[in-house]
Formats: structure tokens, sequence, C-alpha cells
């Protein structure tokens, strides 16, 4: 899973399934796990070792501790898949406990 921070640059790192050129056109969505809500941010991206995911215009769904289900397209093909949680700038993430935890591994949809 993936932290960002409110009020700091929006940036991430992954390693995605296949990698893309400088040429290509990605598309990020991401479904709020609460709301349903999904949202198709603007991003830009830099390829190295791993590529860099820059969200160039923060959401207005971003709020503290929304989680989101990321998916990123190259085109038709899925070459991402994975988890981000917004929380506030300065959360000590080595210990920070989501505030509506439960037994969710037994929480089935």
């Amino acid at each position: 899973m993936k932290v960002l921070f409110l009020g700091t640059p929006q940036i991430f790192y992954i390693i995605p399934r296949v990698h893309p050129i400088i040429t290509d056109t990605l598309v990020l969505t991401l479904r709020n796990e609460i709301t349903d809500t999904i949202i198709t941010p603007a991003i830009t991206f830099v390829i190295g070792e791993k590529l860099e995911i820059i969200i160039t215009t923060q959401p207005t769904d971003f709020k503290t501790q929304n989680k989101y289900e990321v998916s990123l397209h190259n085109e038709t093909e899925l070459i991402y898949k994975g988890k981000i949680i917004i929380l506030e700038e300065g959360t000590d993430i080595q210990n920070y406990e989501y505030n509506t935890q439960s037994n969710a591994r037994f929480d089935y949809k």
C-alpha cells in the first residue's frame, strides 16, 4: 500500500507489470473504497528503475484516511494494480493505526 500525504506533492513509485515508453499515455484510476467514487486525476510519469507517478493536481476527493484502489492503464493494458491511503502531513506511518480498524479479515464483500 502506498501512502500519500495531504499538502505535499502527490508522488509515488511503482514497479509496473510492463514498463511504458516515454510516448505512452497512462491513465490512473482511483476508486474510493469508502464512497465507491471513481476519479481519474491528471498525471505525469518519469521512467527509471521504478516508475514515478506524479498526480499533477490533488483531487478534491482526497481526505484524511480515505483508501483508494489504484489501477494504471497503458491504453487498454493494465500495468499496475494496488492501493493508496491518504494521511495528514507529518503522520508517523511506522506506528499508524487506522482509527476504524476492526477484524476486516472477516469482512467479505
